[in-house]
């Protein structure tokens, strides 16, 4: 079952993804990737930054999901009023 830890944010997009914890990087499951058990396209290395499939990129960021939805939650009262 997929259980989103933190969200991809892009300039454009927010995607929740599980993400998982190695020695040298962190990999970055999308839901379709983690239920169709693929490897995943996104790997975070603690020095080096973000990579997709196997090239640097940049503007991407991971943010919690408790704090994704604490965000979402403050825009929709801001934008209520």
């Amino acid at each position: 079952m997929f259980q989103a830890t933190h969200i991809l944010v892009s300039r454009s997009r927010r995607i929740p993804v599980i993400v998982t914890s190695g020695t040298e990087r962190s990999q970055i499951y999308t839901q379709q990737e983690w239920e169709q058990e693929k490897p995943p396209a996104f790997e975070l290395h603690s020095k080096l930054g973000m990579f997709c499939r196997g090239i640097q990129v940049l503007g991407y960021r991971l943010e919690p999901v408790e704090e994704a939805v604490a965000q979402d939650m403050a825009e929709v009262t801001v934008g209520g009023r």
